[in-house]
């Protein structure tokens, strides 16, 4: 019996603390003040990508997995509280970078950003 509570003990002390570690972690983000931001979880299973501004310029990130998978996610109403968002399911984020198309015409992408860890 007291094998069972010294296992459930140390189960509840592996979850409580590495719940919060995981929480705590940054991860990634890149932006421009003047058309949006994008941000990637410490996990690197979640992206989001968001458009600052309802105006002629859309937003859209670039982003790449372990598995050599590009991807492209872009935040469909700018301005508003709701932003573009994909998950990984398999591997993990590796690259991502921004992009800005102003009127429908012009391309402008900031430089990658490698995820080391």
């Amino acid at each position: 019996m007291s094998k069972f509570f010294t296992l459930v003990a140390a189960l509840f002390a592996v979850v409580t603390l590495a719940s919060p570690a995981a929480a705590d972690s940054p991860g990634w983000s890149d932006g421009d003040n003047r058309y949006g931001y994008v941000q990637v979880s410490a996990d690197r299973k979640h992206i989001k990508v968001c458009d600052n501004y309802a105006d002629k310029t859309s937003v859209y990130v670039e982003y790449a997995t372990t598995y050599l998978l590009k991807h492209t996610v872009k935040d469909e109403k700018g301005g508003d509280f709701e932003c573009g968002e994909d998950s990984v399911f398999f591997g993990t984020i590796t690259v991502f970078k921004i992009c800005f198309r102003h009127n429908h015409v012009s391309r402008e992408c900031k430089n990658p950003v490698w995820i080391k860890r």
